[in-house]
């Protein structure tokens, strides 16, 4: 009896290790890759463990250090910034860009905030390898009272729409597309129109960027919003660039 326990032991054990083996097979086969993380404390490129920051935890910090521009409350300026930048394997950070500009007081403002954070993050790695990711951070700027963004963004959307299909009056068109975009920079059928806005007015780099926008944040669902607009200069380059 005890032998066959001490067989059964031994056929567990060494079913055990050659799963562990197989697993770990499997993960020295796969590409590992996981984005830079803030940790909120300078130096963090040393913490190697595998705990998790809570998501709001830069935002929290940002609520800290980034104040309302007075010439931009003063102006109503108001929407969602958008920074997109580099966070480096030691943890510091570098290649700022405004993906989203509510006003240029802004950007500098929420540039100059992230700038703080230099070297208090968790760099992204691949295969265990740190490398330079890209991150973006995005941070609503809106002054109590006034209307939200999303209705303003929709009453510019209609603006420039008609101002586009009706009147024919691209120029105008783009500059509602553009305030729209300032207020909700991940909507789809605002950054679809004022793509093919800049392609007709032979702007197609920046047409190209609105459509790789677009594709980064899902593509373009089957809605039926698209028939209308299946004619227009610069819908097919558009469709392909989404789906490609």
């Amino acid at each position: 009896m005890k032998k066959f326990l001490l067989l059964v032991l031994f056929l567990v054990i060494s079913g055990l290790a050659y799963s562990q083996q197989e697993k770990d097979h499997k993960t020295l086969n796969q590409v590992e890759v996981a984005p830079p993380e803030f940790i909120g404390v300078h130096n963090a490129a040393i913490f190697l463990n595998e705990k998790t920051p809570h998501s709001s935890l830069l935002m929290d910090y940002m609520k800290t250090k980034v104040e309302y521009p007075a010439i931009d409350i003063d102006r109503t300026n108001e929407g969602k910034e958008i920074i997109r930048f580099v966070v480096n394997p030691d943890g510091t950070l570098s290649n700022f860009k405004v993906i989203n500009s509510v006003s240029s007081s802004i950007d500098a403002e929420v540039i100059n905030a992230l700038k703080t954070t230099d070297g208090m993050w968790k760099p992204g790695y691949n295969n265990e390898e740190f490398v330079p990711m890209e991150k973006e951070f995005s941070m609503v700027f809106k002054i109590i009272g006034t209307n939200d963004l999303l209705s303003r963004a929709t009453v510019q959307f209609k603006r420039g729409n008609k101002l586009l299909l009706i009147k024919e009056k691209p120029k105008r068109a783009l500059q509602h597309f553009d305030q729209g975009l300032v207020y909700v920079p991940e909507s789809k059928p605002l950054l679809f129109l004022r793509g093919l806005t800049r392609y007709e007015l032979g702007d197609k780099d920046g047409a190209y960027l609105d459509w790789k926008r677009i594709k980064s944040l899902g593509g373009i669902e089957a809605d039926g919003w698209l028939d209308k607009y299946s004619e227009m200069e610069g819908y097919a380059e558009m469709m392909k660039t989404v789906n490609e």
